[in-house]
């Protein structure tokens, strides 16, 4: 009983003070913007999606009616013949498409700075100018991309200082904090059950928010590991400040203190800490600007080129050794215009071989990252947090593999089909079609 008339204390006197109400307002407006936000990036990207996937079933409509047709390709250009496999795979529009979680408007994380669809032609990458922009956190709050779980990690504990900080504080500034522990046995459980009542406000308006996003977009159950999970984050997170405020507030001598030591503890988790280490992990893993890959790219790839037609076809048979037991490996003359047609597999192996290279830096960074966790859990809970809403690093790295994997499919198909010189039909088009796991009508 004596906890809940504290804890009715608590509500009167929050209710009462003005500043702290509107402080908590405007945190929630903030909130709700961001997830409003967030779901105007969902829904872009929903329809985006959804456009490309219309724009490839008409592109496959058009190449089907070509068959039926007897027609080769479209009449300005003459020299393309579908019927050949490699005219065939280029008229193939496959894209490799990240979908975006239910959980996005909860977490933008790298959303904005990377393209969640790429187009698979010959000469495609997981590295094109088109996979990734570079945007910085303070250009995302320019243009009012505020991303909800930036509020929650970074704004939520100053709320939370300008809620409690003076629990304790002004009775002790006042000197009746005596008076105060006697008339409710323990001044320690006084603050508690003050401060529980913030704990509990602050859980139910994070909760409450989180709710309204999985009900809006009617998480499907394969989404409910991500959802415990960035409900026990939220708590967990919550929790941690509040054992450290709870400790301030017991062992500070006045308001003024227990405000200074809040806002160090703050300025040390927050910022100094995450920003340290990022400096210190830039130094340590210098930011990779891609200096090899453009090598490849333009001078090397320009080089494979000039190469004379025995050593393509050597380069070629390395890749795929089975291509002896091609119609035209058998053969003792090399076609250079088959060569010339499956050139892009040599340089799409050159480009994995430096990707690997760029992938193994940052792997080697982001470990570093981790490691520090222990002592620097604001990143964990924003790195976890964007885990959730998929839209971290390692989602991002997936959709890369899942890009590569494509491309390595279409490319290997392409030269095998070529090489075994493939008349193309509507029946082959379609088997094309279903080995590249392009749904079609």
């Amino acid at each position: 009983m004596r906890f809940l008339n504290i804890f009715l204390y608590e509500f009167h006197h929050f209710r009462k003070n003005i500043s702290k109400v509107l402080t908590y307002l405007i945190f929630v407006l903030a909130c709700v913007y961001s997830i409003y936000s967030g779901f105007n990036l969902q829904n872009k990207q929903v329809e985006t999606i959804s456009h490309i996937l219309s724009e490839q079933q008409n592109e496959i409509n058009k190449l089907l009616n070509w068959y039926e047709n007897g027609i080769k390709g479209p009449k300005e250009r003459s020299r393309v013949d579908v019927t050949e496999p490699n005219w065939a795979f280029r008229y193939i529009p496959l894209y490799t498409i990240k979908n975006p979680s239910p959980l996005l408007p909860l977490g933008i994380g790298q959303a904005e700075q990377y393209a969640y669809y790429k187009e698979i032609s010959n000469w495609s990458s997981t590295f094109d100018p088109d996979m990734m922009e570079e945007i910085s956190n303070p250009e995302r709050l320019v243009n009012g991309s505020i991303d909800f779980s930036f509020l929650i990690i970074f704004l939520l504990p100053i709320l939370f200082i300008i809620l409690t900080y003076n629990i304790s504080g002004l009775e002790k500034d006042l000197k009746f904090e005596k008076l105060i522990a006697i008339q409710s046995s323990s001044l320690s459980k006084w603050i508690l059950f003050r401060f529980l009542f913030y704990i509990i406000l602050l859980v139910s308006t994070v909760l409450f928010l989180i709710f309204i996003v999985a009900v809006i977009n009617q998480v499907h159950p394969d989404f409910y590991n991500n959802l415990n999970h960035l409900i026990l984050l939220s708590i967990s997170y919550i929790l941690l400040f509040s054992s450290i405020f709870y400790l301030i507030l017991l062992f500070s001598n006045s308001s003024s203190s227990i405000a200074f030591k809040m806002i160090s503890i703050w300025l040390l988790f927050c910022v100094i800490l995450p920003g340290g280490i990022h400096q210190y992990a830039s130094m340590k893993y210098p930011t990779n600007y891609m200096t090899d890959y453009l090598d490849v790219n333009r001078k090397e790839s320009y080089d494979v080129f000039k190469l004379p037609v025995n050593q393509l076809y050597d380069k070629l048979v390395n890749i795929y050794p089975d291509l002896h037991n091609t119609k035209h490996g058998v053969d003792t003359i090399i076609d250079n215009r088959l060569i010339g047609n499956t050139i892009s597999a040599v340089i799409n192996e050159m480009n994995k071989d430096v990707i690997s290279k760029i992938e193994e830096q940052n792997a080697s960074k982001n470990e570093f990252i981790k490691s520090t966790y222990w002592f620097n859990p604001i990143s964990y809970f924003l790195n976890e947090w964007n885990l959730s809403t998929s839209t971290d690093y390692s989602s991002y790295y997936n959709f890369r593999q899942n890009i590569q994997k494509d491309i390595d499919v279409k490319m290997k198909l392409m030269v095998f089909e070529s090489w075994n010189q493939k008349k193309v039909n509507k029946s082959v088009y379609e088997n094309y079609l279903n080995q590249l796991d392009i749904s079609y009508k």
